[in-house]
């Protein structure tokens, strides 16, 4: 692991190196071609001015002077008489038979130089009708002020004679092209150099941090596999020495830490389980209290409701509860409501849920379950707590229960669902108590249809 990090560190300086030389000599020869390119074209525009102005001169205006001579071959006439120069432009349109850039003449003058002119210029009038076209435009043609791009005036005596227009790219000489050469040898020089240096640099920085860090990696290796107590060895003062003294530090403080953590976990998951039992539990009958019903009622209710599945809803109320503990004392109240909440904890399904909602209120979801169902295992549950033996509390002790019941998913808030139930559980008091009292929801519509 050590060998592939010292060659990712190397890899990183030869890379950063490479790149960073990559990117100057690309800067340093974009700038020095633009350079030239600017350089060429301001020397083929002086020379062009010069020739347009000449061939004016002589003549009078470029119409006249047409009639006379072509511009082609008077500026062949000039630079015989001048002498040509092998860094001076050539400029002309393909008919007059003199090149754009990187053509050669066709016949070439005597004694003349093979060169290729730097650029080649389109002649505009200063109306922007073509003069010379350089074999984009025909002669008389109008150039609208759109296509003008770079367009330069040739001037005389303070007068716009015409426009000229660039061409192309330019033709560099051969010492121009010496000279590129040479920068471009030096630029691959300097990244060899450079390339060189980081392969060195990379393998010795590698080579002293290697040692530190593959300890580190060994010790934090072995606190994965839960050795929290690790001990490095402190190499010098520099960063390696300081994260190994960080480490260290930190490795001791974990270990504490987690020697704590486990010394006190078990306690901490029995409160946790303690304080959840606490928070939805009835503390003396230790069913299910009205909050957590509540929740469960709302979430059954609406997904029975979706999929139009059957659900029932019990209420159930001891009759005379409150003689019980004017009677015989609140803690024989006490003992038959814990009594009462084992007989129906016992005898529900482990999908039921069973409540205390308050007093002597009792409450019961039967999920899955249609009302007739629902009515058995209630009035199993009435006759179970009538005959049980409440004579083990008290000789004279007699406990019942009356029970209503609702199944109609038909309401909008399971509250409206149990307030029928409470209503049909009123409804089984004023008959008598101890008895059981429900309405199904299929005699509701069929009464509805029928009034």
């Amino acid at each position: 692991m050590m060998r592939s990090l010292r060659i990712k560190l190397s890899l990183a300086l030869i890379i950063t190196s490479m790149s960073a030389v990559s990117v100057v000599g690309i800067i340093t020869q974009w700038r020095v071609s633009t350079r030239f390119d600017q350089m060429a074209m301001e020397h083929a525009f002086e020379n062009f001015q010069a020739d347009v102005g000449a061939y004016i001169d002589s003549y009078g205006s470029w119409d006249e002077a047409k009639k006379i001579e072509r511009f082609g071959q008077f500026v062949r006439r000039r630079r015989a008489l001048i002498g040509p120069h092998a860094d001076e432009p050539f400029f002309s349109r393909p008919e007059d038979g003199i090149r754009p850039a990187g053509r050669r003449l066709t016949p070439p003058m005597p004694d003349e130089p093979e060169w290729a002119p730097p650029f080649l210029f389109i002649l505009l009038d200063p109306q922007g009708k073509v003069l010379l076209g350089g074999g984009k435009y025909e002669e008389g043609e109008f150039v609208p002020e759109s296509a003008r791009l770079g367009v330069s005036p040739i001037m005389r005596g303070g007068q716009v004679l015409a426009l000229a227009i660039p061409q192309g790219k330019p033709n560099l000489s051969a010492v121009d092209m010496n000279y590129l050469a040479i920068i471009r040898e030096a630029l691959i020089y300097a990244f060899l150099i450079a390339s060189a240096l980081a392969i060195f640099l990379g393998f010795m920085i590698s080579k002293r941090l290697s040692k530190s860090l593959h300890e580190l990696t060994i010790a934090i290796r072995a606190m994965s596999q839960g050795k929290l107590r690790q001990k490095v060895t402190v190499h010098g003062k520099d960063e390696t020495g300081m994260l190994a003294e960080a480490f260290n530090r930190m490795s001791a403080d974990l270990a504490h830490a987690y020697e704590q953590l486990e010394e006190s976990n078990c306690t901490i998951s029995e409160q946790a389980l303690l304080l959840k039992e606490l928070s939805i539990r009835d503390e003396l009958t230790q069913l299910y209290n009205r909050r957590y019903f509540n929740e469960q009622a709302n979430k059954l209710f609406m997904h029975m409701k979706r999929y139009k599945r059957p659900l029932s809803f019990m209420i159930g109320d001891l009759d005379h509860f409150k003689q019980v503990n004017d009677r015989f004392s609140h803690a024989t109240g006490d003992e038959v409501l814990k009594a009462v909440s084992g007989i129906l904890k016992n005898n529900t399904r482990a999908s039921d849920i069973v409540a205390r909602y308050g007093g002597e209120e009792f409450v019961i979801i039967f999920p899955e379950t249609p009302l007739m169902q629902a009515v058995e295992q209630c009035e199993r549950l009435r006759k179970m707590i009538e005959s049980f033996s409440w004579s083990a509390i008290h000789p004279e002790l007699k406990v019942s229960m009356s029970i209503g019941l609702n199944d109609d998913l038909g309401f909008d808030r399971f509250e409206q669902m149990l307030a029928v139930a409470d209503k049909n559980l009123f409804q089984a008091k004023a008959d008598g108590r101890n008895r059981l009292c429900y309405q199904s929801s299929v005699d509701l519509e069929l009464r509805a249809g029928m009034l």
